[in-house]
């Protein structure tokens, strides 16, 4: 499979897209087949990225902002989003146009911070529901169980039971991952508005928290992955925007 040096496609494309969508590194190696380790290699610009994952994280993206604006709709409708578990209904419930519950649940997330109040389940293969408000709006912030454990401070066992919905998430938690919600819709903003489209209009893209505290100090209040996803959708807002992490 060939390759493309760091310089034709910036690490920051890769893990700022790809985060964006909410494909894990372990989906992207199995779509491209490639060896456990690639992915962080290509993010961490330790390694050439291999041409066809730009192709595929293009594809995903296009799926997933076809399905936000389908769950939108249906949310604005009846106040509820389905999401689901298990890839295989993925595949049934998007007639086969989605194969990843991961990117899905990041669409039910963007969805539901687009239509407030709604209520998000996720569906079990089995047929039980479980309440997936906490789950959807945390992955579309980029945040997995690591940045929840982290950013709140408690046990990663207590954010895992909020995140696959075994407790109820504390309302104290509930109003300040919607703080972050509205603090992503201002950071698009500015970042969009920070890209020079007179010449080549780049997206700069922190890559560690020192450079986060630097660059964007009125941004405290957003964990860096969730920095990576607005980059990543203010890019995708500026014609012919490229992600590119700042040098150091």
């Amino acid at each position: 499979m060939a390759l493309m040096t760091i310089h034709d496609v910036d690490a920051a494309q890769v893990r700022c897209t790809r985060l964006s969508v909410g494909v894990r590194e372990v989906e992207v190696e199995r779509l491209l087949d490639l060896d456990a380790g690639a992915v962080a290699a290509w993010e961490e610009r330790r390694s050439p990225i291999t041409e066809g994952v730009v192709e595929l994280l293009e594809d995903l993206t296009a799926v997933a902002a076809a399905e936000t604006v389908r769950l939108i709709e249906h949310a604005s409708q009846t106040g509820q989003i389905e999401t689901f578990a298990e890839d295989l209904d993925v595949v049934a419930a998007t007639a086969g146009r989605m194969s990843l519950a991961s990117v899905h649940r990041v669409c039910a997330g963007r969805a539901a911070i687009a239509v407030p109040d709604t209520g998000v389940v996720v569906r079990e293969a089995n047929g039980e529901a479980r309440d997936g408000w906490t789950v959807c709006v945390t992955a579309a912030c980029g945040m997995g169980l690591g940045q929840v454990h982290k950013w709140f401070d408690v046990p990663r066992r207590l954010a895992q039971y909020w995140l696959n919905g075994a407790r109820p998430t504390p309302p104290g938690v509930l109003a300040e991952l919607r703080e972050i919600t509205e603090a992503v819709r201002v950071h698009i903003d500015e970042l969009a508005a920070d890209v020079d489209v007179a010449d080549d209009p780049i997206v700069w893209v922190c890559a560690t928290e020192e450079q986060m505290e630097a660059q964007w100090p009125a941004r405290a209040d957003l964990p860096l992955p969730t920095h990576q996803v607005c980059a990543a959708r203010a890019a995708a807002a500026v014609e012919g925007a490229r992600l590119v992490f700042l040098p150091g």
